[in-house]
């Protein structure tokens, strides 16, 4: 019987390549998409246990529904981890940052209800919870912390929310 296979995007990034190791470490078949899979940033994937026989990657970019779709094809689950994260400061924080993040996001979840895809996971940003100053100091962040919008707004641009 074959493995079941699951589609990791942006399998190259730090969060996305932890759970492809621990997908593959499970019996796994993934699919990661990455933007180029000849860039030598990706090539610990292919050196991950199991990777070998159990890893494909594929060169897809979230604003790109096609490329998408050949990634997702014959998956079980998704586990949608890809979002733009610009080193430094944006000049346009709206159009590098939230269309992409956005339309990506719906871009995966419509590939995903046309292939009929069982299960599919969003995975957020950091930027989501990091910026509440009166969370308590200590506690895990959880599902009911969430970036105070105006320190958002102050610091417009920034990768802090």
């Amino acid at each position: 019987m074959a493995p079941p296979r699951v589609c990791v995007t942006g399998g190259g990034g730090y969060i996305a390549s932890w759970l492809v190791k621990l997908l593959l470490s499970r019996g796994y078949a993934v699919h990661a998409t990455v933007r180029d899979p000849c860039d030598q940033k990706n090539a610990h994937l292919m050196q991950l246990d199991g990777a070998a026989e159990s890893l494909s990657l594929f060169k897809a970019d979230v604003l790109d529904r096609a490329a998408l779709a050949a990634a997702v094809e014959g998956c079980q689950g998704v586990f949608h981890v890809a979002s733009p994260v610009p080193a430094d400061k944006t000049v346009d924080p709206e159009s590098e940052i939230m269309v992409p993040a956005v339309k990506g996001t719906l871009n995966i979840l419509e590939v995903c209800s046309s292939l009929k895809v069982q299960k599919v996971v969003v995975v957020s940003s950091t930027a989501a919870v990091h910026s509440n100053p009166n969370w308590p100091q200590g506690k895990p962040k959880d599902e009911s912390c969430w970036s105070d919008r105006k320190i958002c707004m102050e610091k417009e641009g920034v990768l802090m929310c």
